[in-house]
């Protein structure tokens, strides 16, 4: 659907190289000129310079670079759109690791019992990766925290759950003040996780960077840092509902570091959501409160 022209214009972008362009694409490396050649024709503006025999765009091509991504990815969710469509209609819904993926799985089971249900596709992984796949036209709506329902998307309240810190039996009954928090080992999720994000929203208002921890440990398993957390090697800061390893217990004091949160429903605002998935997103909102 797109243009091959801009195809090879973006690829372009992406080697800085007539040639390696020619070679990935298959194409030869005139052809590449032509194409380059036939959109500063139709739009009336050098898109590439040479400096310092570097290929650079100029700020018309930048401009235009921007743009034409913009309409990859149009082009790429309508054509999965179209897909859909001439397919049997499904689902695609996106749960973020974040939230603890059993209480997912338990709510799908209840769902499946009942007779002639929408068909669901569930898909997980951290926030950021299910954000994605909704922009790309992957998924049909993502549960996630309310921090991020802003710009592109349209957003409809699921829930409430608290988010806090937790770790060991041996720091169940120690006041986790500001000082005494610092001194323990971080225990933290990959960029791209909600609790992460969270977390960090919450430090910064008190002018704290992780690095003020006294150590970070990093990992993208969830189950591994609550499985250290439990084992008091570290503070592991989450979602209530996400906690599943034993021995893991909500740390105290940690006043403005504690709190409720609110869980929503994205969809893409150009999108209209179909009868089908206003009926899923009612029943799983129904099941995850109940």
């Amino acid at each position: 659907m797109l243009d091959f022209r801009i195809a090879t214009f973006l690829k372009l972008c992406e080697t800085k190289s007539y040639t390696k362009t020619a070679r990935v694409l298959g194409i030869t490396q005139p052809s590449v000129t032509q194409h380059v050649k036939y959109l500063q024709n139709k739009y009336h503006c050098k898109l590439f310079v040479y400096e310092n025999k570097m290929l650079r765009l100029t700020p018309e091509g930048e401009y235009f670079r921007r743009q034409a991504e913009q309409m990859l990815k149009m082009s790429e969710r309508v054509y999965a759109d179209l897909q859909r469509m001439t397919e049997s209609q499904e689902i695609r819904f996106g749960f973020p690791s974040e939230l603890g993926e059993q209480k997912a799985v338990s709510i799908l089971a209840e769902l499946a019992k009942k007779e002639n249900g929408a068909t669901v596709s569930m898909i997980s992984g951290n926030t950021a990766e299910m954000l994605r796949m909704l922009e790309g036209g992957q998924l049909d709506c993502v549960l996630a925290d309310k921090l991020y329902a802003e710009g592109h998307y349209n957003s409809q309240s699921f829930a409430k759950v608290h988010f806090g810190g937790y770790s060991g039996s041996e720091h169940a009954e120690i006041n986790m003040n500001a000082k005494r928090l610092l001194e323990e080992q971080l225990l933290l999720r990959e960029e791209g996780a909600s609790d992460r994000a969270v977390l960090e929203h919450m430090l910064h208002k008190r002018d704290l960077p992780f690095a003020s921890f006294s150590r970070i440990l990093k990992s993208n398993v969830p189950l591994s840092l609550q499985a250290l957390a439990g084992a008091d090697k570290g503070v592991f800061f989450t979602y209530e509902c996400a906690i599943s390893a034993e021995g893991v217990v909500p740390l105290r004091g940690l006043g403005d570091l504690s709190e409720e949160r609110s869980l929503v429903i994205l969809t893409m605002k150009k999108d209209s959501a179909p009868e089908e998935m206003s009926t899923f997103i009612e029943q799983f909102r129904e099941l995850w409160n109940a």
